[in-house]
């Protein structure tokens, strides 16, 4: 309840610190975003699993302020499919992602802030609790880094 509740108080300080669109909003109808993944997997060097999956993500924003996203890796046979939507708040974003959407199916939201640097490169840490459907066996709070680029 303790992570829930922090969750709440993320998404609620970052809607209200942007309730204001300028019209400089990250998310402009037709922007792609192209990523690799979450940092703080990628870069577990000192973890006894190694270097974390790389997770190919294509977003598309199918409006002003609102992206669609998919994310897809391993092998055909046992492909993992995570498929997310995101509302943009000038630099910041909310949203919800279904993963393994061909599997065992749960369900994390969250939010970020989006820090460009260098052309149409980002960096996006954030934060997301994740649900682990349907017994919750695999619910978590964890931070993120996400990044890639915005075209």
């Amino acid at each position: 309840m303790k992570n829930l509740l922090t969750l709440c108080a993320f998404a609620l300080c970052t809607l209200t610190l942007s309730a204001q669109d300028d019209g400089t909003s990250m998310g402009a109808e037709g922007t792609f975003f192209l990523g690799a993944g979450d940092a703080t997997q990628l870069l577990n060097i000192f973890s006894a699993e190694g270097v974390g999956p790389i997770l190919p993500t294509v977003g598309y924003c199918v409006a002003d302020d609102i992206a669609i996203q998919l994310f897809m890796n391993g092998p055909t046979d046992d492909l993992a499919m995570n498929l997310a939507g995101a509302y943009f708040i000038d630099d910041y974003y909310v949203g919800a992602r279904f993963y393994d959407v061909t599997g065992d199916l749960d369900l994390g939201v969250g939010g970020a802030k989006i820090i460009p640097f260098m052309g149409p490169l980002f960096v996006a840490p954030g934060i997301e609790y994740r649900f682990g459907l349907p017994d919750g066996a695999n619910d978590n709070l964890g931070l993120t880094i996400g990044f890639g680029a915005r075209f």
